[in-house]
């Protein structure tokens, strides 16, 4: 069992060893401090401290929980949205996993891909491969990061990627992604749990998204929009699927191929390989897809590929006999990079993801009026 699976099944409470007790009463303690921590921290902001409102409209999209919720494809779709209404967002991403992200690096211009993925990071990197209408930058500061923005790049709006909790940049319209398969990180603020702050940091947010609500039974879903109504009854909660938009050979996508319909390999036995916050839901995707999955093969959430790790995959993919291996696209940034990939006697495939709302979607673009 890798550490994060390990630490998952403690903090839900799966794990019910003495060792597990202690852990999360020790955990627990922790927790306290941290909790502490973020509120004195909300406090300041919610006092207009250290807060800086730039000149055009900015939307944050981010989770009260970590882990990944589908804030990429989420903020795909808006992007998407506002260059519809003849806009020319940018996108400000931390750059998580950056070369050095205390700088603020343009990665893209009008879909100009910039730099490498070393120097981005996967996720803002990806952002900027499939956002041809947009620009997106790196950097810590996303005060500096909208300053160059709209000083240099001309952009009459900002989308802020995992936001939420980066205060510092006052925003128009608060998005908050909430992942219906864990929608609530075990009720207990990190270390503990997976909250990023306590739940009573909803009461920010302008809109709620429920994600990956075919992944779950309709009761849960019913479960937690009534939770949500007592916890925030005047805020609107739409909800959404991941749904599959193509398949491409990993030379497809990184070359720029056009890629082919999601079952085109569906008669292919697959392993499933991610190193994403939640790899068993990339993996019930590809099953509802239609897909003989194998084996599954997760790696820690943005875990950085090497080429010995090209070397253990293909030896799992031998060993189960699969025909071909499914990636993300997250992944496929840092594994089309490696040589060792192309040294690999096995189809590498990866399947593009994008966000659809299961119903009001027209409310919700109409909400996005800035």
């Amino acid at each position: 069992m890798s550490g994060e699976s390990l630490f998952k099944s403690i903090v839900s409470g799966e794990n019910q060893s003495i060792l597990g007790d202690i852990a999360r009463s020790s955990l627990g303690f922790l927790s306290k401090g941290y909790e502490k921590a973020v509120s004195i921290r909300n406090a300041r902001f919610d006092a207009g401290k250290g807060v800086t409102r730039v000149t055009v409209p900015v939307i944050s999209v981010g989770n009260i929980t970590a882990g990944g919720t589908g804030k990429t494809p989420m903020v795909r779709f808006i992007c998407d949205v506002l260059a519809q209404k003849g806009l020319h967002p940018t996108v400000l991403s931390r750059g998580y996993r950056a070369e050095d992200n205390k700088k603020n690096i343009i990665i893209s211009k009008d879909g100009a891909m910039l730099v490498e993925p070393s120097i981005s990071g996967d996720e803002a990197w990806l952002l900027a491969k499939v956002l041809q209408k947009s620009n997106v930058i790196i950097g810590r500061e996303r005060a500096l990061s909208a300053k160059i923005a709209i000083d240099e790049l001309g952009a009459d709006c900002l989308v802020m990627d995992d936001g939420f909790q980066h205060r510092a940049l006052a925003r128009d319209i608060d998005i908050v992604l909430i992942d219906a398969s864990n929608p609530f990180g075990y009720d207990h603020v990190l270390p503990r749990g997976l909250l990023r702050e306590p739940l009573s940091g909803l009461q920010r947010a302008n809109i709620i998204i429920l994600t990956k609500v075919d992944q779950v039974a309709p009761g849960v879903v019913s479960g937690i929009r009534k939770r949500l109504a007592h916890m925030l009854p005047n805020i609107p909660v739409y909800e959404t699927i991941h749904k599959p938009q193509c398949m491409y050979t990993l030379d497809e996508w990184a070359n720029g191929g056009e890629g082919s319909p999601v079952d085109t390999y569906e008669f292919h036995r697959v392993m499933a390989v991610s190193g994403i916050g939640n790899p068993q839901s990339f993996t019930q995707t590809l099953t509802d897809c239609g897909y003989n999955v194998v084996h599954t093969m997760p790696f820690g959430d943005h875990h950085n590929f090497e080429n010995d790790d090209v070397v253990d995959i293909w030896k799992e993919a031998f060993a189960h006999q699969a025909d071909a291996i499914c990636i993300t696209e997250k992944d496929a940034v840092k594994l089309s990079q490696l040589h060792a990939i192309e040294d690999l006697k096995i189809p590498i495939l990866v399947l593009s993801i994008g966000i659809e709302f299961v119903s009001g979607k027209q409310e919700f673009i109409e909400n996005l009026e800035i």
